[in-house]
């Protein structure tokens, strides 16, 4: 027999007790309340005794219309995932579900909005609060979660990403748990849904070195910031402070590799030649997209305004 689950160590804690209980009380098997939200009958069981993966948010907000709980289970739910992360993050990403217009400049790992399942794991295994495996598994389920949300909704937010050229030297897992994460950059950036650039070693000292920078629109049209290192993050709202940031993503961005020649790099490092493709080469190749072999030349083409 399943050990019984403690409602008072934890939200997530509580939302299965109270899945369980309204369950119960309405007279309902875990088929039946399965069938009700579309899962199969071992998804309940998983969610009540919270094994397997944790409920999606969509799954949140099924059981609580079927089991009519007039919001507590999505309450709930959303209190379990504010458990999983930093009081420094909460606030910024409730932002980040609902704005219209995300920039992101990364200097060491792909933001978590683009992480595959695997890069996730490679990264999240090592923050300092984890108190376990299954503390891992549930940050994990939580990004994803919420990745669907912010790319799969009806009006998902128009985005930049400018990636420090560090992100793509610095390996996270194995080999191909990288070559998985690349891919993934790849098929974002060629979809046209993303605007990716990558800033190269080359360009030398820049404003945002050694930090992380999000900058976020709101649908009312107010904007905020956040920025984060290693081991802690702020939120910023004054206009003054915003708007420096703002200045800070455009100098970065207009330094960047266009988002062709970002692609190019994207796919040499794909291949593994990155290190023996120079920049100039790279350059050249965008000039020559026909042909299949490179002509050597000493000509670097001018960037062009705005790339």
């Amino acid at each position: 027999m399943a050990e019984a689950i403690d409602p008072t160590q934890s939200s997530a804690n509580m939302f299965a007790a109270r899945v369980t209980k309204l369950r119960k009380l309405r007279g309902l098997t875990q088929a039946q309340l399965a069938a009700l939200i579309h899962v199969h009958p071992t998804r309940i069981t998983q969610i009540e005794r919270r094994t397997g993966s944790p409920p999606t948010w969509e799954q949140a907000w099924r059981l609580d219309a079927a089991l009519g709980a007039d919001d507590l289970l999505t309450d709930l739910w959303k209190a379990s995932q504010r458990e999983l992360v930093p009081d420094y993050v909460r606030e910024y990403m409730d932002r980040e579900l609902v704005a219209t217009e995300l920039r992101f400049y990364t200097a060491q790992i792909v933001p978590g909005v683009f992480q595959t399942e695997g890069y996730a794991r490679a990264t999240l295994r090592l923050g300092q609060k984890l108190t376990g495996e299954q503390q891992l598994h549930e940050r994990i389920a939580l990004r994803l979660d919420r990745q669907g949300r912010i790319l799969g909704g009806a009006h998902p937010p128009h985005i930049r990403l400018i990636l420090d050229e560090a992100v793509l030297a610095r390996s996270a897992g194995s080999p191909a748990v990288m070559r998985d994460q690349i891919a993934r950059l790849l098929e974002v950036a060629t979809a046209g849904s993303v605007e990716i650039q990558i800033l190269p070693f080359c360009i030398g000292e820049h404003p945002a070195m050694g930090g992380s920078l999000t900058l976020i629109q709101m649908p009312d049209g107010s904007k905020s910031a956040y920025t984060e290192g290693a081991f802690d993050g702020r939120l910023w709202e004054g206009s003054e402070e915003v708007a420096s940031f703002g200045l800070t993503f455009e100098q970065l961005r207009a330094s960047a590799l266009s988002c062709r020649e970002s692609v190019v790099m994207l796919k040499s490092v794909m291949k593994g030649t990155h290190r023996e493709t120079p920049h100039r080469l790279a350059n050249i190749q965008l000039q020559q997209p026909a042909r299949r072999t490179v002509r050597r030349s000493r000509y670097v083409p001018r960037r062009r305004p705005g790339a």
